[in-house]
């Protein structure tokens, strides 16, 4: 029982907090457990698109999501990491835009929330595949355990029919149970907690149904129709554990198998009534995570609630005023292409980085309704990125081989309905440059198509002219003097004109004979076409 004055403290530490970067600490490992609920959820929504690994991890969306995650329980840590993978319908996306918009203006129900959620478990080594998605429904155990609980009423019989000398037999039993009780539930730890967390998520979600929140009901009704059906779980309650035992009542687990019993009799319970749980966990989990992404809100200096066209009869999209969210001092820049852009420029301009933020803030545009931008208008997109590749030793590809895979599995989800947007940056850097040019003009034309949206940056401004007029072009610039180079990072209409790499070699400190060396060939080829 919650005392008053840790009440008060709890809810002090909750006003304060929000609006505020989260001091979450995340070890090893961690990210994995965080993600078992969309792993599970994966395979059970083969028609809903999922932002794949590629993207995610070229947008850095691990660094994106902690800097959001401020949830209180296991389920809403779980929760977000699901939504920030899974652009959303029409119909969820004004359903989790409205619970945002409660927990962003109504401050008691929201710390009244928060405290009801920091009493579940946050353990993030939960992994509810298996209660998610049941496999064992055995009763082996079960029936075992009630044997071994028979162990010690039957020897107290036996050794009163036998006489006194029998009276080893008891002591015989409970020396057996209590190793067979320690054995089983040095195996079972885990499993117990799993069930005990499952259980409370359930009790929490009951006990908000008894709160009669009723700006809630509209988000939760459909939960608590679930609810209603897991009565014998609500019953039971979870499993007690010798730590919340005095004497008489370990005694009791210990030769009675009590604990262990109840275990199983839950865990069936659970594999039972999976579909209802999965709908329990979502509504914690979302409360959980939109309270989080309403904190998140509250500590941008820029940042806007998207307006999304899900009728669009073509690819749209227009941005105003966009900056990185991780980064503390980012340039504002637009997205508003009239057709898929091509993006040249100098190396360090900004192309990557413009791609980037807005691939982010679409990408978090239609997962948490939120843009760090100072407007947002755009259709619904299918998200696809190329932008951090790297060979893989291990599968024993090398660089090229990981590109063309990356650009064909964009190619491929043309078959798909809906719109794309892609970002690419540099078509095919890993080969020769003719091929290269080659290529890249063939992958820019297959690309044209009329539900795709593209951001394309490159340094081969030959693409510029092969492309045509299939390709807004625009470009990122830099002013270099003798001993600097300064970048304003601002898009500019049309290719770029100027070249950089050679004079970087000066300003990082490379000797004058090659740097002179390298623009006379550089000028040499320009002129005549030919290497010399």
């Amino acid at each position: 029982m919650m005392t008053p004055w840790k009440k008060r403290k709890l809810l002090k530490m909750f006003a304060e907090s929000f609006g505020k970067e989260p001091d979450k600490e995340y070890f090893p490992g961690d990210m994995g457990f965080i993600r078992t609920f969309y792993d599970a959820c994966l395979g059970e929504e083969s028609d809903q698109f999922h932002v794949d690994e590629t993207t995610w991890k070229d947008l850095n969306m691990e660094d994106i999501y902690q800097r959001v995650n401020a949830c209180q329980c296991t389920a809403g840590e779980q929760y977000l990491y699901y939504m920030l993978r899974t652009p959303m319908s029409q119909a969820n996306y004004l359903k989790q835009h409205g619970l945002i918009h409660v927990m962003e203006t109504q401050t008691e129900l929201r710390l009244k929330l928060q405290l009801i959620l920091c009493r579940i478990s946050s353990s993030r080594h939960v992994d509810l595949t298996t209660i998610f998605q049941p496999r064992d429904s055995s009763s082996f155990w079960l029936i075992i355990y009630c044997l071994m609980a028979l162990l010690l009423p039957i020897s107290i019989i036996a050794a009163a029919f036998l006489g006194s000398s029998y009276i080893v037999l008891p002591i015989a039993a409970i020396i057996v149970n209590s190793w067979f009780h320690t054995f089983r539930w040095n195996r079972c730890e885990h499993e117990i907690s799993r069930v005990n967390y499952c259980v409370s998520l359930i009790l929490a979600l009951n006990h908000l149904r008894r709160q009669k929140l009723h700006d809630l009901d509209p988000y939760l009704s459909d939960a608590y129709e679930h609810l209603n059906k897991m009565k014998p779980i609500l019953r039971s309650g979870p499993v007690m554990t010798m730590m919340n035992a005095d004497m008489l009542q370990a005694a009791a687990m210990v030769t009675f198998m009590i604990d262990l019993i109840s275990f199983e009799i839950l865990r069936k319970r659970l594999a039972k009534y999976h579909y209802e749980f999965l709908a329990v966990h979502k509504a914690i989990g979302q409360i959980d995570a939109s309270i989080a992404i309403a904190s998140y809100r509250a500590g941008l200096s820029v940042w806007c609630e998207p307006e999304i066209n899900f009728g669009a009869k073509r690819p749209d999209l227009r941005i105003e005023g966009m900056v990185h969210p991780l980064l503390k001092e980012s340039v504002p820049n637009d997205v508003i292409p009239e057709k898929s852009m091509l993006i040249t420029g100098s190396n360090a301009s900004g192309k990557s980085t413009y791609l980037r933020t807005a691939m982010i803030c679409t990408l978090l545009a239609q997962t948490i309704c939120t843009c760090t931008c100072r407007s947002y208008i755009g259709s619904s997109f299918r998200i696809y990125t190329a932008l951090s590749l790297s060979d893989n030793l291990l599968a024993g590809e090398s660089y090229y081989i990981a590109e063309i895979k990356s650009l064909k599995r964009i190619l491929d989800a043309r078959k798909m309905e809906g719109f794309i947007l892609c970002a690419i940056d540099e078509v095919l850097r890993g080969t020769n440059t003719i091929e290269r040019i080659s290529a890249s003009a063939e992958v820019l034309k297959a690309l044209k198509h009329p539900c795709i949206l593209c951001l394309i940056a490159t340094h081969d401004v030959e693409l510029c002219a092969i492309s045509g007029n299939d390709y807004q072009l625009v470009h990122f610039e830099e002013v270099i003097s003798d001993n600097d180079i300064h970048f304003d990072y601002k898009l500019k209409p049309g290719p770029a004109m100027s070249r950089n790499a050679i004079r970087l070699l000066k300003l990082m400190g490379f000797d004058d004979a090659i740097v002179n060396a390298a623009e006379c060939r550089a000028e040499s080829y320009l002129k005549t076409g030919k290497w010399t």
